[in-house]
């Protein structure tokens, strides 16, 4: 039996009811509402499922007070309309029947809604930038914000009593206020953002009137016996932003209105800073712990942190040291349904990992898209693959996959549970195919935690062989006489014939990444995907002066990846040099031409080559006779990303 937390389920007593556990699920983004703010079949099986798995709190994610001026994305819950009340009561029903407490996350997001065919209002005027979805991704449209009104101030005001109100009667004993991270009561509170000149700006006391206006008219809605729990920006981390000094002082003075402080950090006001609020692997975990420490020791009211928690021993020393009473997060409980009851039961070491890649965060904030993880294939699908749509196969096949990487891996793992035989082959030493080159670097802590997860799974599979140093031969195939076949043989690196007068000057970014190839000082890097910039910002960590070129506008640099990646390699000193193409290589440098025609020499020592994966297709034509079913998987479909690999193998095993 491994370690047990004893912090971490203890229970915590807050107004009026009995938490079972520290552990909260983070609000975000989920785009499970229907289109018209109305609870779904789909959004009810999401967060039921995070109650099943042990959670303490469940927070819906993001929630507006209305869908007029307030609403910040499309597919979120209209608090505004008393038509979501039937929604609300099976939704707080689904969570409470595990034991969690069930909150909705109510905010206003101000001058950063949607467009509703009204202007934006805030605090002051202002313009905000919102891309136009419509257009193409370059497009942007420029809305401008008008200041609000003493009308719209009341009315305001009254939208989120009510809201409040809706949770109470559908059967909530817990809200949380969205008070940070730039949405409308930050708007009012921040210096940066309230340049009013009336009650409600200026000094102090006028800055903080609204929120306190707020709180004021929801505690007189829902009363004691209801768990108010508010969402704060320490530290808005802008010149002339809140600071934790002001905003702890504005805390002292509302929290006999507030159950919860929950402490997070950051605006979305500068998009460059919500690394630290939503941070990419290349930023430490647990980062903004020390703020909920801070107002922890002045605050009497309990303290929640977040913010890249996502292990059972850290949240067990967090809460032990005293520098929080709650730990929030969203992602680990995405990755693994079951994080809560694995670390309560004794198997922490069973929690599938986040990798941190971002995926579930692009695919709702920026696509609309419904909620998805990378490594675990069923988040947003729970109906469909928790409550028996999916059958077991009427037949146990004997089944061969052909690559241990994540592709191959997680269809031995899939096949493994519904029965079927797996023989999974790995012509080298190792499980992981590529995956272990995105492992490589000193910052990618997170794929190295689920790669050594994967390969723990697969040797505890119990229908799973494994047979290393072992290529899947035609001849090996037939011999075995396979009902299915998975091909998951991954992909090769692009590697352009490059004129050169220096062969030795060149190198591939794997190379350089697992240090079998040590670059000199000076590099210019040839590729702004993510293994371009994931690379060029490692070695711009040990002091190399890198300059990253690649053929698209910087905009489009890792986009398919975690945020920062450009962010974090400036602030080290990468140059990037935009729609160039690499056409030779000279003693002295690389020889790029821009788009229109013109050559020019950048000096360096070494450059590095990061121009993605293609197929590795020859050998493919000799698996399809070679059973009933042949299935191809991963990099070898389309080289793409571990959210396509992980999906891909998953998905095969469940069809067979």
């Amino acid at each position: 039996m491994e370690q047990r937390f004893k912090h971490l389920f203890s229970p915590l007593k807050i107004g009026p009811a009995i938490i079972k556990n520290r552990i909260e699920l983070a609000p975000g983004c989920h785009m499970l509402a229907s289109g018209d703010g109305y609870v779904t079949r789909e959004m009810i099986a999401y967060y039921q499922s995070i109650a099943e798995g042990g959670a303490g709190i469940v927070t819906v994610g993001e929630s507006a007070i209305d869908f007029k001026h307030a609403a910040g994305h499309r597919f979120q819950l209209n608090l505004g309309d008393d038509k979501v009340h039937a929604g609300l009561c099976e939704l707080a029903e689904a969570i409470h029947k595990y034991g969690a407490i069930a909150s909705v996350e109510v905010n206003h997001n101000g001058s950063q809604i949607i467009s509703s065919g009204l202007p934006p209002i805030s605090s002051s005027p202002q313009f905000t930038i919102r891309e136009d979805r419509a257009a193409k991704a370059e497009r942007r449209r420029r809305y401008p914000v008008m200041k609000m009104t003493l009308d719209d101030i009341e009315d305001t005001v009254e939208g989120f009593a009510k809201a409040f109100s809706q949770l109470k009667k559908a059967g909530f004993i817990m809200g949380m206020l969205h008070s940070g991270h730039g949405h409308l009561i930050s708007q009012f509170l921040s210096p940066f953002m309230n340049h009013r000149d009336d009650n409600y700006g200026g000094s102090f006391e006028n800055r903080l009137r609204f929120f306190d206006e707020v709180l004021t008219a929801i505690r007189a809605e829902v009363g004691r016996n209801f768990i108010i729990e508010t969402r704060i920006s320490a530290d808005e981390f802008l010149s002339g932003g809140l600071k934790q000094e002001e905003m702890l002082e504005i805390m002292k003075r509302v929290q006999d209105k507030v159950d919860v402080c929950h402490v997070s950090v950051c605006t979305l006001q500068d998009p460059l800073l919500t690394i630290y609020q939503m941070q990419p692997p290349y930023i430490e975990h647990g980062v903004n712990v020390h703020f909920a420490e801070y107002f922890k020791k002045h605050l009497s009211i309990p303290v929640t942190t977040v913010g890249s928690i996502n292990d059972p021993a850290m949240c067990e020393d967090i809460l032990s040291s005293g520098k929080a009473d709650i730990v929030a997060m969203i992602r680990a409980q995405l990755a693994d349904h079951e994080f809560a009851n694995k670390a309560r039961k004794g198997y922490a070491s069973d929690i599938r990992p986040c990798i941190r890649c971002m995926t579930c965060i692009r695919l709702t904030g920026e696509r609309a898209h419904p909620i998805r993880c990378s490594v675990n294939p069923i988040v947003g699908r729970e109906i469909e693959y928790w409550y028996g749509y999916v059958k077991p196969p009427k037949n146990r096949k004997k089944l061969a996959i052909i690559g241990g990487g994540p592709a191959g891996m997680q269809a031995a793992l899939t096949a493994s549970e519904r029965g079927h035989a797996v023989v999974l082959y790995e012509k080298k030493e190792q499980l992981g195919g590529n995956m272990r080159l995105a492992a490589a670097l000193p910052f990618k802590d997170d794929m190295r935690r689920y790669l050594k997860w994967m390969i723990r799974q697969i040797e505890k599979a119990p229908n799973v062989t494994v047979r290393l140093n072992t290529e899947a031969t035609p001849e090996l195939l037939k011999a075995e006489n396979y009902q299915a076949i998975v091909v998951a043989i991954g992909s090769i690196p692009i590697i352009p014939d490059i004129p050169t007068e220096d062969p030795n000057k060149i190198v591939w970014v794997g190379d350089v990444d697992s240090r079998k190839v040590e670059p000199g000082e000076r590099i210019v890097m040839v590729g702004g995907g993510l293994s371009g910039l994931e690379s060029a910002l490692a070695l711009a960590e040990r002091g190399k002066k890198v300059t990253v070129i690649d053929m698209l506008p910087e905009s489009q640099f890792g986009a398919e990846g975690p945020r920062g990646g450009v962010f974090l390699n400036k602030k080290h000193g990468t140059r990037f040099v935009t729609e160039v193409k690499l056409v030779r290589i000279s003693k002295e440098g690389a020889v790029v031409q821009d788009k229109n025609w013109n050559e020019f020499e950048i000096p360096c020592d070494t450059v590095i080559l990061a121009l993605g994966f293609k197929s590795e297709t020859e050998s493919c034509d000799a698996y399809t006779e070679m059973a009933e079913d042949v299935i191809f998987i991963g990099d070898v479909r389309f080289p793409h990303n571990i959210y396509q690999a992980v999906h891909d193998g998953f998905h095969a095993a469940y069809t067979l």
